[in-house]
């Protein structure tokens, strides 16, 4: 009985793959970005920052568990010319090839992660500074905010 099954699922496997080659690779398509969302969190002050933009706006939050006077939140439209810098420097095909790196946090460090929301699916990688598109991203959001 038990040869039977295991036949049965070999014959079943078989046949829902008989159209696909062994080595043939996934295709993926890149959609439009929808948004960018960077999440800052750690540091010495317990810090903790998201900032979310897409084609129309640009939402900003800071959390500050050693000194809650220090929060902040700010809302703004994003300007559309800003929107196409950002999105146009993104490749997602290498953002999502890129490797994420380890956390910083048990070193008073800050750990941060971009997440990409597409039309297709949801990209995220945390402290990929590696990859030069995760780090043009931060570099541009930063340098923005200024």
């Amino acid at each position: 009985m038990y040869k039977l099954v295991i036949l049965s699922l070999f014959l079943i496997s078989c046949t829902n793959n008989k159209n696909r080659t062994v080595n043939q690779p996934v295709v993926m398509k890149d959609g439009g970005i929808k948004s960018i969302e960077i999440i800052s969190s750690g540091g010495q002050l317990g810090s903790h920052s998201r900032m979310l933009i897409d084609k129309d706006s640009t939402h900003y939050r800071l959390t500050v568990a050693a000194n809650p006077a220090d929060n902040s939140e700010y809302h703004k439209k994003t300007v559309p010319q800003d929107w196409e810098a950002l999105i146009t420097q993104i490749n997602l095909g290498e953002f999502r090839s890129s490797e994420e790196g380890k956390s910083v946090q048990p070193v008073d460090g800050v750990d941060t992660q971009i997440i990409i929301v597409s039309d297709v699916d949801t990209i995220s990688k945390m402290n990929a500074y590696n990859n030069k598109i995760w780090k043009s991203i931060v570099e541009h959001v930063y340098d923005d905010r200024k």
